[in-house]
C-alpha cells in the first residue's frame, strides 16, 4: 500500500476519503503563546482489516494511519512531537487515539495538509483565522453509492472541538459558502472560550456541496 509523503495532507479529510466505515474527533486546544495539542480518535470497522487482507498485505490497514506514520510525520514537520499513541479493539471497530504537540499554529496546518491545497492560516491584527477543507462534495453520485455510504456510516461521527486561551468562533459552511446550520443530526457551538461540531458521518460522505471549516481566535 502507497504510504504517505510529506505529512498526512489533511488527516481526517484522507480518513474520510479513503473509508466510510470511521468515525473521527479532534480536539485541539490552544495556548496564549500559539502553541498548544492535538488529541485525535478514531474507529475503524474491523471490516476494513479484512478488505485489506485480500491482496496478502497483512501489515497494513486500508487507511494508513498507524502510530509509524505519524512518528514519520513528527521527523518531517520541525516543531510538531508525537505524545502519546495507543490502539484497542472493541467489538467491530477499532479505536485509535493519538496525542501530538505543536508549538505554533502554522506547524499544526502543515501537519493537517502537506501540500497547502486544504489548509490555509491568516494572521491579522495578532488574531489568527484557520481554514480547512475537509470534503469537496460530489455532484454527481449513483444513487446506490449514496444508499450504501449512508448504511455503513450509521452510528458513526465527525467531531471537532477546540479550546481557545481567549474567545474564539467556529464556522462550518459548503463550497458555496453556505452555512451547514440545517444539516441533520448536527450540533455546533459557534463561540467562545471552547467551539465544536458533530455531524453524524453519514451527513459528510454524502453531501453534494462539500465541508469547509473556519476557526478564528
Amino acid at each position: 500500500m502507497k504510504q504517505i509523503k510529506g505529512g498526512l495532507t489533511l488527516l481526517m479529510a484522507a480518513m474520510l476519503l479513503l473509508s466510510s466505515c470511521i468515525g473521527v474527533r479532534a480536539d485541539i486546544s490552544l495556548r496564549p503563546d500559539g502553541s498548544g495539542i492535538l488529541a485525535l480518535e478514531y474507529r475503524l470497522s474491523r471490516m476494513l482489516e479484512s478488505l485489506g487482507k485480500l491482496d496478502g498485505n497483512e501489515r497494513w490497514l486500508p487507511v494508513p494511519l498507524g502510530k509509524a506514520d505519524f512518528e514519520r510525520t513528527q521527523e518531517r514537520v520541525p516543531g510538531l512531537r508525537l505524545l502519546s499513541f495507543a490502539s484497542k479493539e472493541d467489538g467491530q471497530d477499532q479505536y485509535h487515539q493519538v496525542k501530538l504537540e505543536f508549538s505554533d499554529p502554522g506547524v499544526l496546518v502543515r501537519f493537517l495538509d502537506a501540500t497547502g491545497q486544504r489548509a490555509s492560516l491568516v494572521q491579522e491584527q495578532g488574531r489568527y483565522r484557520l481554514t480547512l477543507t475537509f470534503t469537496e462534495g460530489m455532484d454527481r453520485v449513483d444513487p446506490d453509492l449514496l444508499a450504501l455510504l449512508e448504511a455503513v456510516s450509521v452510528g458513526y461521527e465527525f467531531q471537532v472541538k477546540v479550546a481557545f486561551p481567549g474567545e474564539g468562533s467556529l464556522r462550518v459552511y459548503d463550497r458555496t459558502g453556505s452555512s451547514w446550520d440545517t444539516v441533520p443530526g448536527m450540533t455546533l457551538v459557534p463561540q467562545g472560550k471552547q467551539v465544536s461540531f458533530m455531524v453524524p458521518l453519514g451527513e459528510v460522505l454524502t453531501h453534494n456541496r462539500g465541508l469547509n471549516m473556519e476557526i478564528g481566535w
